[in-house]
C-alpha cells in the first residue's frame, strides 16, 4: 500500500458536537426524519476540518440506532455537511454493553474495535464526542467537546482536530 493509499478518519458523535442543547432541545424537527437541524456553526467547523484533512466521517453516533447510511447521508446533506459519512463504527449496544452507565465504555470501544479492524488503511484518525473518552481512548487521538451548548465550535476544538489529522 502506499502512503497515498491510507486515509484519516474522523469518528464523528453528533449530540454535543454538532448539534448542541440549542438544536436539541429545539420543537422544529424535519417532517419526515424527525431530527433537528445541526448548529450552522459547528457545521462550518467541521466542513473546514474535511476540507484541510480530506478525512472520511465514521458515524459513532447513537443516530446509528435511529437511521440506516442513506438516510443519515440525506441529514448530513440536508445540514450542509460537504461529505457524506463512510460507514458506522460496529454496533455494541444490547451485545456486549447494556446500562446507560457503559455508554462511555461502549462507545469507545465500538471505536477501537473500527479502528482495529482498518488499522492497516488508516493513516491518521480522531474521535470527537462529547463524552469523556480520555481515559479509554489515547488523548492523540480523542478530541473532547465538553460545553454541549458549543460543541465543536468551542475554542482550540478546531486546532486540537487538525493536529492529530495533520
Amino acid at each position: 500500500m502506499n502512503k497515498t493509499d491510507y486515509i484519516k478518519y474522523i469518528y464523528l458523535d453528533i449530540d454535543g458536537v454538532l448539534a448542541t442543547t440549542q438544536q436539541f432541545y429545539s420543537k422544529k424537527r424535519h417532517p419526515e426524519w424527525n431530527c433537528y437541524r445541526f448548529d450552522k456553526k459547528c457545521v462550518d467547523v467541521l466542513n473546514e476540518i474535511l476540507e484541510k484533512t480530506n478525512a472520511f466521517i465514521i458515524l459513532s453516533s447513537d443516530w446509528k440506532y435511529h437511521y440506516d447510511l442513506e438516510t443519515m447521508n440525506k441529514i448530513f446533506e440536508w445540514n450542509g455537511i460537504i461529505r457524506p459519512i463512510k460507514e458506522f463504527t460496529p454496533s455494541l449496544w444490547g451485545v456486549k454493553y447494556m446500562s446507560l452507565d457503559e455508554l462511555d465504555q461502549c462507545r469507545a470501544h465500538e471505536i477501537l474495535k473500527h479502528v482495529h479492524e482498518n488499522k492497516n488503511e488508516i493513516a491518521a484518525w480522531v474521535a470527537i464526542d462529547d463524552l469523556n473518552l480520555h481515559d479509554l481512548i489515547a488523548n492523540r487521538n480523542f478530541v473532547h467537546t465538553p460545553r454541549q451548548n458549543e460543541g465543536i465550535k468551542q475554542t482550540n476544538i478546531k486546532t486540537q482536530i487538525l493536529n492529530r489529522l495533520l
